[in-house]
């Protein structure tokens, strides 16, 4: 039987994680590729990005809006988000530090990483 999902959805999966170095071995265990950011403040407009992606949240709090809904998520740290690639979503912050799993590497991207709804 195959699956079929409607809409690619934002899974959060509070306290997940006690430190950084569990956030990485839940990384390495995965394959996938990891990289640490330290985002500033940031009031983004909605956007989505061409790579699957998985924020483990370090440090700050992070607000995030799924776009379709309009449901805002309070993210703190602990938490993982799973971002499928082309979810719609905008963060808003006072500043945060996340590692983050990616599918591809951070070199692959693309430029925009933050790509316009327009273009989705």
């Amino acid at each position: 039987a195959t699956h079929r999902r409607l809409r690619r959805m934002i899974e959060v999966t509070e306290n997940h994680f006690d430190n950084e170095a569990a956030a990485a071995r839940d990384i390495d265990a995965t394959g996938q590729y990891k990289t640490q950011f330290t985002v500033p403040q940031v009031a983004g407009e909605a956007h989505w990005h061409r790579f699957d992606a998985v924020l483990y949240l370090l440090e700050g709090v992070l607000h995030l809006t799924d776009v379709t809904t309009g449901k805002v998520l309070e993210i703190r740290p602990g938490c993982k988000v799973s971002i499928p690639q082309g979810t719609l979503h905008a963060e808003r912050s006072n500043g945060y530090r996340v590692l983050l799993s990616s599918s591809v590497p951070p070199e692959e991207f693309g430029d925009p990483v933050d790509v316009p709804p327009n273009e989705l």
